[in-house]
């Protein structure tokens, strides 16, 4: 069962696992984050960026970088080419929503970008890294892509 679910119903009954049950380890599907607690906004996904792609030179003389996953709805503005120097007040995150471990939550999600379906090494582990939303853009070099991820990019999963 899914740890978010799990907690809002023990709570609904006011059961305390905390102090009897070891914390247990379980593996976002969305955000390749492991988590023990789950709550509303504890899976956020950044958006990401394409590094090879040119950014909307505005008329300021900024630069605008629109994002692979969710286009014109995330965008972050460079103030100038290749200063590393990015306004990210206008920047939401891709996904923010609580943790899950059931497919059947994310299977429409996937976007081969940054929602993307978990790669196991030979023991099982996942080997997606999780991103982190943070002060400046996510850009696609930080992104552990594999073989078969294209297909997200057309929803084809």
């Amino acid at each position: 069962m899914d740890a978010y679910y799990r907690t809002q119903s023990t709570r609904s009954l006011n059961i305390n696992h905390t102090a009897t049950t070891p914390a247990c380890r379980e593996h976002c599907i969305r955000c390749h984050r492991d988590f023990s607690v789950n709550y509303p906004s504890a899976c956020v996904v950044p958006h990401v960026f394409d590094s090879r792609c040119d950014p909307l030179r505005l008329h300021s003389g900024e630069f605008q970088w629109m994002s692979e996953c969710c286009g014109g709805y995330g965008t972050v503005t460079e103030e100038g080419p290749g200063s590393g120097t990015f306004r990210m007040m206008e920047l939401t995150a891709c996904y923010r929503g609580p943790h899950t471990t059931y497919k059947d939550a994310v299977r429409l999600q996937y976007n081969g970008v940054s929602i993307l379906r978990c790669r196991h090494n030979g023991s099982g582990k996942c080997i997606r890294n999780h991103l982190t939303q943070r002060n400046k853009p996510v850009f696609d070099k930080e992104v552990v892509y594999c073989d078969g991820d294209e297909q997200d990019r057309r929803h084809d999963g």
